[in-house]
């Protein structure tokens, strides 16, 4: 018996079984960070004439919460009607992009704003700081990206903006395009992966300016942070990368938002971040502010870390739960208003 040939064989059964089964831990992690809600139940009901305050799934203005400011308490004076129902077409993907457009004055700029992960446009954070720009005389879209709620649902995965950020360029050149809008005069906005996202559409399509409420700065720390949450060991990062893209063509760590601060010749960004963060944690945007020092050429930019939280009963069961993503303009809601506000007219006029 040839036990050297045995050996060998054995050696490259093995092989072969622990990469096959490395690459099938890899797909479950990747599918499990990257699954995406299209329902977007929690916030389906909100329009832009009349929305609530939603924190996973209990309307936190009606249970008594702590820290919430009381502007935040009274939202009416955001809400705004006269919106379209708008659909666009990506020009070189087969993808439809669900929008609402209310143009509120054609000689004032533009601002696009796009939601976090799983979420939608039917989100407070995205309907309160639109709202708070109408009410400045701002025109506004909100959008689905890709795979949520209205939008094309392509294969019910996120990238966390490496494909994502097409949409917002779409969009971006829908109002270029179609409606005659001078490129300079439209801006972005983006909550959480929606902040990622809008960085690396800045980073790639040249976009004038950026406001980023709680972003992440680079891909690799923010899928080690995402698998932590999700209770996987850091080791099967790679394996989760590699899966992505034979499962879907999709590189997670092809483009990082921080990316942008290199490319701001000209441009103006604005990143703002609560400093009790544990979603995406405060120091991607410390490094985006840190970028942001050492930049030159920039024609506007500026950070905004403060602590920011909100306590409420969660449920039925009477405990209380704390949120602290995407909060600053719920607990800081005038001096929110009064900074992006700002922000855009000083970037966009």
């Amino acid at each position: 018996m040839n036990w050297k040939k045995i050996s060998v064989y054995a050696v490259v059964a093995l092989f072969l079984i622990s990469g096959v089964g490395y690459y099938f831990a890899g797909l479950q992690v990747y599918k499990s960070a990257t699954g995406t809600n299209i329902e977007c139940n929690s916030h389906k009901d909100n329009l832009p004439t009349e929305f609530t305050i939603n924190g996973y799934g209990t309307k936190i203005s009606e249970v008594g919460a702590e820290n919430m400011s009381e502007t935040a308490q009274n939202l009416s004076q955001f809400y705004f009607d006269g919106y379209e129902n708008v659909s666009i077409d990506l020009e070189e993907e087969d993808i439809m992009i669900s929008t609402w457009i209310k143009e509120t004055n054609s000689s004032r700029p533009w601002v696009i704003l796009v939601h976090g992960i799983r979420s939608c446009k039917a989100n407070h954070e995205v309907l309160l700081p639109a709202g708070m720009l109408v009410k400045a005389d701002f025109n506004v879209v909100l959008m689905d990206m890709r795979d949520h709620w209205k939008s094309t649902i392509e294969d019910n995965q996120v990238s966390a903006g490496q494909k994502e950020w097409r949409d917002m360029v779409g969009v971006h050149d829908y109002l270029v395009n179609e409606r005659g809008v001078d490129a300079e005069k439209i801006g972005i906005f983006g909550a959480s992966m929606g902040a990622g996202t809008s960085g690396i559409a800045f980073s790639q399509h040249g976009i004038q300016a950026a406001w980023l409420d709680s972003p992440f700065s680079n891909m690799g720390d923010i899928i080690s942070e995402e698998l932590e949450n999700l209770g996987y060991p850091a080791f099967l990062k790679q394996a989760g990368i590699i899966a992505g893209i034979i499962n879907s063509g999709e590189n997670l760590v092809k483009y990082d938002p921080i990316d942008a601060v290199e490319n701001i010749e000209g441009k103006s960004i604005y990143v703002v971040h609560g400093a009790q963060d544990s979603r995406i944690q405060v120091h991607h945007g410390e490094e985006f502010c840190n970028a942001l020092n050492q930049s030159s050429g920039a024609e506007n930019t500026g950070c905004w870390i403060e602590d920011s939280s909100i306590t409420f009963p969660r449920g039925g069961d009477g405990e209380d739960f704390n949120l602290n993503h995407i909060t600053l303009m719920l607990t800081h809601t005038d001096e929110y208003e009064q900074r992006m506000v700002g922000f855009f007219e000083a970037s966009l006029a």
